[in-house]
């Protein structure tokens, strides 16, 4: 067994390529008692294992100053060093490891829309609904429900749950026969909406026959007429007469959600938000931001606003809130088959929507990269990742730059060895395993599903993986998002596991309802997802993802061991497990013995806010792509159109 017993000089450190100096002096907070995981420093980076003994965290800077593994060391060697370790200590905390807590290094969510969070908690609910029927049902009590609201709103929708049979206009219609206010419901993936009639007429839209339309995501019936589906980039036909303007508003609504991250199990989201720059400043300077922001902008901001990277160097603990990424899109999604395929979608010559050309893509590439931005794409079709890759090698993007290449869910062994060879981050959601395996097999020719979400073969090649949960598309829990990751089952399987806390797992581990269970990964290297290979996406891998000396103080306490391998007892605590405490920057931001009070405060304050707010502002009259500027080039009745921002 390895014994590890760092220490760091505290007079200087390296944040992100700044020179900071600190105090000479400093205060030390000992956790003692302690059950952590460490990453093993001389192995291939998925080599770890829980480690017994304590830490020290210098409360200036907020670092591991000291990390000490017991492992099989004489008692008297353990009790010498903890001694001297208590001895530098100004406050001490008990671990509680004989309790059976454990301490996982900072999880990271690497793609995540926090801003959507917060508002889709405001619309109605609309997952789980299995028939049109269910639908109209929830529309109704909805609308009865909430009279005050002027929109009434709604996202989660699934065509796959009853037969594939989209909503229509006239559907929604039926359903409001009695209330007359303008309905809009997003589909799952965010990559749809329909709409009802009074919203049509609401947003400009014609009802008489017209083709003008039909090559620009407005689906139209047999005369010709709008059905009140809306595609990708006709999308913001709508969503841009629901855009909530209200800033003060949309604090509430990303504090909100940031405060549901950090009760999740998260020390730092890398979040795509539109227009949100500002509040996140905002609530650095207020001292409400609970973890680490990485906010990553839309091409079309860095455009319109000329924005320069923001590293936000201090002389003092290192910021919580950055922007060095801007992001481009090249297709649409799978659920509404507009996801950039090389082969047709089955029965279809429908090949989806590449939104840009490869000179396009390029020149935008190009001009981010000179502006000093990393950069991310968001690719789910594998034309759509081939067109990326031969862009980012147009405009010369080397591999130290990180290019992240976000989704990446249907691929080829082609373009796995071209995404290794040009040192592409891939940023997947091990949650969309989950849902999309009930229905993938109908979306997608049968030749490309053995390269489809396939997470071990992108690791085996040398691909840095990042994970994320597109949030709110699905959860936001890393614990959650570690389990799909080496499971690999449908949602319904995985309620089925934790209600019999048991699985149909062969000798291997892997479960035989798995979806290509050869790509299930350990769980070593599902938690590297969520720490290490987070950190590397943001360029902060020697900052970030390790409980070791040097490394950022964050952590998250779990109340049980959740890292056996696939198929036994211990894998199913991830289910179970709750997060008892999560640290960021050597602080406790969240303990779940204490989470009632803070909780309380801030809803009272966001109740009464809400309350003040007059005419427009109202919640629910607004919607999720407030001030989104256009991020495709098509052209409808005069107006430059875009595009959503979810995935799937």
């Amino acid at each position: 067994m390895l014994r590890l017993l760092y220490n760091v000089n505290a007079s200087t450190c390296f944040f992100l390529s700044t020179s900071v100096h600190y105090p000479p002096v400093k205060t030390m907070l000992l956790l003692k008692n302690a059950c952590f995981w460490q990453w093993d420093p001389d192995t291939l980076p998925f080599s770890g294992r829980l480690a017994e003994g304590w830490c020290l965290i210098d409360d200036v800077r907020g670092v591991f100053d000291t990390v000490f593994c017991e492992d099989n060391l004489c008692i008297d060697d353990q009790r010498s060093a903890y001694e001297q370790a208590q001895a530098q200590a100004t406050r001490v905390i008990d671990m509680k490891c004989n309790e059976g807590n454990i301490l996982l290094p900072g999880l990271i969510d690497s793609h995540i829309h926090v801003g959507y969070m917060g508002e889709a908690c405001e619309y109605l609910q609309l997952r789980g609904t299995r028939s049109l029927d269910d639908l109209s049902t929830a529309v109704r009590n909805y609308g009865k429900e909430n009279p005050k609201k002027s929109w009434i709103i709604g996202v989660g929708w699934d065509q796959s749950g009853w037969g594939g049979c989209y909503p229509t206009r006239q559907v929604l219609d039926e359903a409001m026969r009695e209330d007359k206010r303008p309905l809009v419901l997003y589909r799952e993936c965010w990559h749809i909406v329909v709409a009802n009639t009074a919203a049509l007429q609401r947003a400009g839209i014609r009802l008489t026959p017209t083709n003008e339309q039909h090559f620009s995501g407005v689906d139209l019936d047999a005369s010709g007429v709008p059905t009140g589906i809306f595609r990708e980039t006709a999308v913001l036909l709508i969503t841009n007469h629901i855009a909530e303007n209200n800033e003060k508003l949309r604090e509430v609504y990303i504090r909100n959600a940031l405060n549901n991250c950090l009760r999740a199990g998260l020390t730092a989201v890398q979040t795509n938000d539109i227009k949100a720059w500002n509040i996140y400043q905002n609530l650095e300077a207020k001292g409400e931001l609970p973890l680490r922001v990485f906010l990553t902008i839309n091409y079309e901001e860095f455009e319109e606003e000329g924005k320069q990277p923001n590293f936000h160097t201090l002389n003092s603990k290192p910021p919580l809130f950055t922007c060095r990424r801007i992001k481009l899109y090249s297709d649409g999604s799978l659920g509404a088959e507009t996801a950039a395929l090389r082969s047709p979608y089955p029965g279809s010559t429908n090949r989806g929507l590449l939104i840009h050309n490869v000179e396009d893509l390029a020149a935008k590439i190009c001009h981010s990269h000179e502006a000093g931005f990393q950069l991310e794409v968001h690719a789910i079709g594998d034309r759509a990742l081939s067109t990326v890759l031969e862009a980012l090698k147009r405009a010369r993007i080397k591999p130290g730059a990180r290019p992240v290449i976000t989704h990446c869910q249907v691929l080829g062994e082609d373009l796995i060895n071209r995404m290794a060879k040009q040192g592409v981050v891939a940023s997947i959601q091990p949650s969309f395993v989950g849902t999309d395996c009930q229905w993938i097999q109908e979306r997608l020719p049968s030749h490309v599903l053995k390269t489809s979400y396939c997470w071990k073969s992108l690791l085996e090649n040398g691909v840095y993986c990042a994970g994320g949960s597109d949030s709110p598309v699905e959860g936001c829990e890393p614990l959650s998002g570690i389990y799909d990751a080496m499971h690999r089952l449908s949602h319904a399987s995985k309620l089925t596991a934790r209600k019999k806390k048991d699985t149909t797992s062969t000798t291997s581990g892997v479960d035989e309802s798995s979806f290509l269970p050869r790509e299930c990964l350990t769980f070593t290297e599902a938690l590297h997802l969520y720490t290490i290979g987070g950190a590397y996406a943001c360029h902060m891998e020697k900052h970030l993802g390790r409980i070791a000396p040097g490394y950022q103080a964050d952590l998250v306490v779990v109340d049980r061991d959740v890292t056996g391998p696939r198929g036994e007892d211990t894998c199913h605590a991830l289910l179970e497990a709750a997060i008892k405490e999560v640290w960021v920057g050597g602080i406790c931001r969240f303990d779940k013995m204490e989470e009632e009070g803070p909780r309380r405060k801030g809803t009272e304050r966001d109740l009464k806010l809400r309350e003040n707010l007059k005419g427009p502002y109202i919640p629910g009259k607004n919607g999720p792509t407030g001030h989104q500027k256009p991020v495709g080039s098509l052209i409808l009745g005069g107006k430059r159109l875009g595009i959503g921002c979810c995935g799937r």
